[in-house]
C-alpha cells in the first residue's frame, strides 16, 4: 500500500485514495477500507517493509479471530478476490483441454490435495472439502473462506499443522512406513470428516504404549529419557548405570519403528485442538489458538493467539503469544520467544521457564516452577505488568 518513505510525506489526499482503492479492489465498505488503511499505515511506520505487509495480515486476522466485524469483511473480500482467480485459472484449465487440478498446483502453488478439492468446489458452487463415505453425504456443507477448527485426537507420533493462506479448505492425512504391524491398522482405522467449520480426525490407540519415560531425581537435578519408537508387548527389565543411563532389556513383542503422523493443513485463522498421550505437535504458520491436552508430548509453534496447555512431560516452544498462554506441566521447559498478551500464566514443577514481553504486553504475568530456573525479559520497570514469579530450587531473572 505504502512504504515507510513514502508514509513520511503521506498527506490526507493521499490516505483516502488508498480508502478508495480498496473499496474497489475488494469491494468493501468505506469504514473497513478506512479502517485496514489506517492499520497498514501504523504498521508501515513502525516496522521494514518487508516485514509491515506480514504483520499486517496477522494482525487482521487476529482481529477476525477476536469477531471485530470490519476485519472479518476484510478477510472474507480478500478471500473472494482470491477465488475469482482460482476460478480464472480453473475455466481456462476447462477451455484448453487441460487437467484443472495440475493447472491450479502449477500456477497458484496448492498442494494437490487442496486443488483436487478446489476443483470439486468450483465443479458444484459448495464446499465439498473432502470425499464423505455415504451415511456421511447428507450433512451440511461446509463454508468456505473462513477460519476452521482441527480437533484431533492422536495417543501417539506427531501432529503436524501447516497454515496456509492459499488453502480454501482444511486437509488432514494419518499415515506411517509402516504397512503391517500396530502402527499401520491404526492409520487405516482412522477417520477424517469435515462438518461445518470443524475438522475431525481421530486415530485409534495402537497395540502398544507410546514410548518409555524415565525422569531420574538426584540431588536436585532432573534427568528426564525418553524412547524413540513404539514400544509393545512385555518388558520385564530395566538398569540405570552410575552415569544415569539407561537400558531397556528382557521385553517380549517388538518396537513399530515407524510412528504415526497426522498431517494437517488450515487455512488461515484457524484453530487447533490435540487430544493425546504421547503425541507431539509442531505447528508451521500463524495459529489463532492452540489447545493441547498430553501426557508426554512436546509443542513447537511459530506465532499463535491463545494458547493452552495442559500437560505431564514435555518442552513447550512459541515463537510468538499474541493474546494469552496458560500452561500447566510437571516436568518440562517453556519458551516463548515473544509475549505480547493480555494474560500468561506457565506453572510447572521440573523446568525452567522463558519468556519475553513485547512493549504491547498487558496484565498479569504469572511464572511459578518448584526446580528451575525462570527468566522473564521486558518486564523491569514495567507498570503495566503485574509480574508473579516463585520457585523453590532455582533463580528468578527479570530482565
Amino acid at each position: 500500500m505504502f512504504s515507510k518513505d513514502q508514509i513520511a510525506s503521506l498527506t490526507g489526499a493521499d490516505r483516502d485514495n488508498a480508502i478508495r482503492d480498496l473499496m474497489t479492489k475488494y469491494g468493501v465498505s468505506e469504514p473497513t477500507a478506512a479502517m485496514a488503511t489506517s492499520l497498514f499505515i501504523t504498521i508501515a511506520s513502525a516496522l521494514p517493509e518487508d516485514q509491515a505487509q506480514e504483520e499486517f495480515q496477522r494482525a487482521v486476522t487476529q482481529m477476525a479471530t477476536q469477531g471485530e466485524p470490519w476485519a472479518q469483511e476484510f478477510i472474507q473480500a480478500t478471500f473472494n478476490e482470491q477465488l475469482r482467480g482460482l476460478r480464472a485459472t480453473y475455466q481456462r484449465a476447462l477451455t484448453t483441454g487441460q487437467d484443472p487440478a495440475a493447472r491450479l498446483m502449477r500456477e497458484h502453488g496448492l498442494p494437490a490435495a487442496a486443488a483436487a478439492e478446489l476443483v470439486t468446489l468450483l465443479k458444484n458452487e459448495t464446499g465439498v472439502a473432502t470425499t464423505k463415505p455415504a451415511d456421511e453425504r447428507n450433512r451440511q456443507e461446509p463454508p468456505t473462506g473462513r477460519p476452521y477448527l482441527a480437533d484431533i485426537t492422536c495417543p501417539s507420533g506427531t501432529v503436524k499443522v501447516t497454515v496456509d493462506p492459499r488453502a480454501p479448505l482444511p486437509t488432514a492425512t494419518v499415515r506411517t512406513d509402516d504397512k503391517t504391524g500396530p502402527a499401520a491398522d491404526a492409520v487405516r482405522r482412522s477417520t477424517v470428516s469435515l462438518n461445518g467449520d470443524r475438522l475431525t480426525v481421530t486415530v485409534p490407540e495402537t497395540g502398544g504404549t507410546g514410548g518409555v519415560t524415565q525422569i531420574i531425581n538426584s540431588r536436585g537435578r532432573t534427568t528426564v529419557f525418553q524412547s524413540a519408537g513404539v514400544v509393545y508387548g512385555n518388558i520385564t527389565g530395566m538398569t540405570i548405570d552410575g552415569n544415569g543411563n539407561m537400558t531397556v532389556g528382557g521385553f517380549s513383542g517388538g518396537i513399530a519403528s515407524s510412528p504415526i503422523e497426522v498431517l494437517v493443513t488450515l487455512p488461515a485463522a484457524s484453530g487447533v485442538t490435540v487430544k493425546s498421550h504421547n503425541a507431539h505437535l509442531e505447528v508451521d504458520g500463524p495459529l489463532a489458538a492452540l489447545r493441547m491436552d498430553t501426557h508426554n508430548g512436546h509443542v513447537r509453534a511459530g506465532v499463535v493467539g491463545r494458547a493452552k496447555i495442559d500437560g505431564h512431560n514435555g518442552n513447550y516452544a512459541f515463537e510468538a503469544i499474541q493474546d494469552s498462554v496458560d500452561i500447566d506441566s510437571h516436568n518440562g521447559h517453556t519458551t516463548i520467544g515473544s509475549y505480547s498478551g493480555s494474560n500468561a500464566r506457565v506453572t510447572t514443577h521440573n523446568g525452567t521457564l522463558n519468556l519475553a514481553a513485547t512493549p504491547r504486553a498487558t496484565g498479569p504475568i504469572t511464572a511459578r516452577t518448584h526446580n528451575g530456573q525462570i527468566t522473564l525479559r521486558g518486564v523491569r520497570g514495567r507498570q503495566d505488568l503485574d509480574v508473579r514469579t516463585s520457585t523453590h530450587n532455582g533463580s528468578v531473572h527479570k530482565i
